[in-house]
C-alpha cells in the first residue's frame, strides 16, 4: 500500500538510452550525423507539443554527444527569464560550463571568456539619453528663454546623432571581436578539432516571457552566428508562436518570422508511446496493484483511453499520479469501478469543463455529454482494436447510471441509445458484443460522485512528476 511518485527519467552516463522507452536512439543518431555535417552555424528546432518529452530527449542527446567527445552546453531559458538580458544569461551559462573543462583547454577558455565578458559590456551599455530629457536638464540648468532652448535642442540633436554614429561604429567592431572570441572558445571546447561543433541546447523557450523568448532567438541567431556553433532549440513552435504574436500582434506571419532565426525544424516523433505507460505503471507499482485489485481489463482499457484521447506523456504522468493515490487510499470501490475512475481522470485532464459538470443535480446532462464526447473521440481514432469494444463497454456502464427503468433489460437500453443517437447497425452490434464484458456490474449516481470526490482529494497532493 506504499505510495510512490514518478521521478525524472534517469540518463545513464555510460548508456544514455538505457531507460529509453520511446525508441529515441535512432532519432538522436540521425540528428547527430546531421549537425556534425555542417561547419557553419545552424539553429535546429526540436518541435513537439507540451508534455511530449522534449527535455528528456535533449538530455539523452546531450549525454550521447558527450560520449562522442562533442562539447555541449545546456541552457534552460525558462529558469533564466527572470533576468532582463538574454545575452547575459547565455554568456553566464557558457561561463559556468567552462568548469567542466580540464587542463590547458580550461585555462585557455577562462582567458577567452574574460575577453568575452568585456565585449559583452559594450553591448549592454545604457542607452543614450533622449533629446527630450537633455532638453529638460538644459532648461533646469538656466536656459529659460525659447531661443536658448531651441538652440540647445539643435546642438544636442547634432551631438546626439554624432554620438550614436560613433556608438554604432564601435558596436560593429565589438561584434566582430565578440564573434572571433566565440569562435576561439568553440575550438577550445572541441579540443582544437574543427569538425566538432559546440552544441548549445536551449530548453523551455516556449514557457518564457514573450519578450525574453524573442530576445533569446535574436541573440542566438545574430550574435552567435559563428562557425562550429550549433543551437538546438527544444520548444513547442505553436506555443512559441502565441508568445511572438503577443508582442507583434495577432496578424503576424509567425512562420515567416521564425524562419529568420531557425534554419531547420525537426518534428519529434513518438515512436513507441505504449511503452511509456507500461513504464509508468511499473514505476508506480501500479501494474501489480491493478492486476490483483481490479478487473482484468482495467489496464487494456486504460491504454485504450490514452490512445483515444491522445494523452501527452506528461498527461499520462498526471493520470498515473492521480490513479496511484486513489487506488491506494480508497478501498470502497468495486473492481469494475476502475473503468469509470480511469475515464473520469481522463476527462479531468482533457475536458475539465465536462468533468466539472458532474454533480448530483446534473447527472443526466453529464452522462449525455460524456457519451457524446466518447463518440466524438471514437470517430477520429484510427487504430481501433475491433476485438475489444472497450468504449462500447464504457458507454454501457454510463447508460446503466441513467437507465430509464430498473426493469429495462440491457438490450432495451441499447435499443433506446441507438435510436436516440441515430447510430447505425454496426454500432449497435458492437454494443451488443460488449455486453459480456458488463456482466452484472451496475454503476449509479453515488458511484460517479464518490469517484469524483476521490479524484479531487488526490489532486490536493503535490507530487514532483517531471519525468518528461
Amino acid at each position: 500500500m506504499s505510495l510512490k511518485k514518478c521521478s525524472q527519467v534517469e540518463i545513464d552516463a555510460a548508456d544514455p538510452f538505457k531507460n529509453d522507452v520511446l525508441d529515441r536512439k535512432a532519432n538522436i543518431k540521425i540528428l547527430t550525423q546531421f549537425i556534425t555535417s555542417y561547419e557553419q552555424s545552424i539553429v535546429l528546432c526540436i518541435d513537439a507539443g507540451w508534455g511530449q518529452g522534449k527535455t528528456t530527449f535533449i538530455k539523452m542527446w546531450q549525454q550521447y554527444l558527450k560520449n562522442q567527445d562533442i562539447p555541449t552546453i545546456y541552457f534552460n531559458a525558462w529558469e533564466s527569464d527572470y533576468t532582463d538580458d538574454a545575452l547575459i544569461a547565455l554568456i553566464g551559462e557558457i561561463g559556468l560550463s567552462i568548469q567542466e573543462l580540464v587542463g590547458e583547454d580550461k585555462t585557455t577558455a577562462e582567458k577567452i571568456i574574460g575577453r568575452i565578458y568585456k565585449l559583452v559590456a559594450n553591448f549592454t551599455k545604457a542607452a543614450a539619453p533622449t533629446i527630450a530629457n537633455l532638453g529638460i536638464k538644459a532648461a533646469s540648468g538656466g536656459l529659460i528663454s525659447a531661443d536658448e532652448i531651441s538652440t540647445a535642442f539643435g546642438n544636442l540633436s547634432e551631438s546626439l546623432v554624432k554620438e550614436q554614429i560613433t556608438q554604432y561604429e564601435e558596436s560593429r567592431k565589438t561584434l566582430g571581436s565578440f564573434k572571433e572570441a566565440l569562435s576561439e572558445l568553440a575550438r577550445c571546447y572541441a579540443d582544437g578539432d574543427a569538425h566538432k561543433p559546440l552544441v548549445i541546447f536551449i530548453d523551455e523557450l516556449d514557457r518564457c516571457r514573450p519578450n525574453f523568448a524573442i530576445e533569446v532567438l535574436e541573440k542566438a541567431k545574430h550574435l552567435f552566428n559563428v562557425d562550429n556553433i550549433v543551437f538546438v532549440l527544444a520548444t513547442d513552435k505553436t506555443q512559441l508562436g502565441h508568445s511572438i504574436r503577443a508582442v507583434y500582434g495577432q496578424g503576424l506571419d509567425v512562420n515567416g518570422y521564425l524562419r529568420r532565426f531557425i534554419d531547420f525544424d525537426y518534428l519529434l516523433p513518438i515512436l513507441n508511446e505504449s511503452n511509456f505507460i507500461d513504464k509508468l505503471l511499473q514505476k508506480f507499482s501500479l501494474d501489480k496493484h491493478l492486476e490483483s485489485n481490479t478487473a482484468c481489463l482495467t489496464v487494456p482499457v486504460l491504454k485504450y483511453m490514452i490512445g483515444l484521447y491522445k494523452l501527452t506523456l506528461r498527461e499520462q504522468e498526471a493520470l498515473c499520479n492521480i490513479l496511484n493515490i486513489v487506488a491506494r487510499t480508497n478501498n470502497q470501490f468495486k473492481k469494475d469501478d476502475y473503468y469509470l475512475l480511469c475515464f473520469l481522470i481522463v476527462l479531468k485532464l482533457k475536458f475539465p469543463d465536462l468533468y466539472n459538470n458532474l454533480n448530483k443535480n446534473n447527472i443526466n446532462n453529464f452522462v449525455d455529454k460524456a457519451l457524446k464526447n466518447i463518440n466524438s473521440q471514437y470517430s477520429t481514432y484510427i487504430e481501433i482494436d475491433i476485438s475489444g469494444y472497450y468504449f462500447e463497454f464504457l458507454e454501457l456502464i454510463l447508460l446503466t447510471v441513467v437507465r430509464p427503468d430498473p426493469s429495462f433489460s440491457n438490450e432495451e437500453i441499447i435499443d433506446k441509445y441507438v435510436r436516440e443517437y441515430e447510430f447505425d447497425d454496426t454500432k449497435k452490434q458492437k454494443l451488443i458484443k460488449s455486453l459480456p464484458m458488463l456482466g452484472q456490474y451496475r454503476a449509479n449516481i453515488h458511484t460517479l460522485l464518490c469517484i469524483k470526490q476521490a479524484i479531487e482529494i488526490s489532486t490536493s497532493f503535490k507530487l514532483d512528476n517531471a519525468a518528461t
